[in-house]
């Protein structure tokens, strides 16, 4: 058997064999295929539409429903690991880019204030004249 013919073979195997379950990364061994994913979401979406329904017409909490939750997959764990790392570096950034906080000094800023305070009241009294 050549190189190219297995490469077929394995990329000709059903969603939910063993093999492309473990080439996706799902490392619990649960096998969704995307029949199963697109079954999970409408059952999501079926529960939400339950308890808005349940909401507006019997003005009520609704029973408790636990959403179905997709295997956890060894690609999600790197794209949480990706979003932690961007977010921390996004807030460097902000961090680095926002004005230094140090010690106030009262005397200056009251300076300051009075001699706007003192051009404003020229202004005003130049306006009124």
């Amino acid at each position: 058997m050549t190189w190219s013919e297995l490469r077929d073979l394995v990329v000709a195997l059903p969603e939910d064999s063993a093999t492309k379950a473990a080439a996706a990364g799902d490392e619990d061994g649960y096998r969704w295929s995307q029949g199963t994913y697109m079954q999970a979401t409408e059952v999501n979406l079926l529960q939400l539409m339950a308890q808005i329904l349940w909401r507006a017409h019997l003005k009520g909490d609704p029973p408790e429903m636990s959403p179905v939750e997709p295997p956890k997959l060894a690609a999600d764990e790197q794209r949480t690991a990706l979003a932690e790392a961007r977010n921390a570096r996004n807030l460097a950034v902000l961090e680095s880019r926002a004005p230094q906080k140090g010690p106030v000094d009262a005397a200056k800023q009251q300076a300051d204030i009075d001699q706007w305070m003192q051009r404003i009241r020229e202004l005003e009294s130049t306006s009124e004249a």
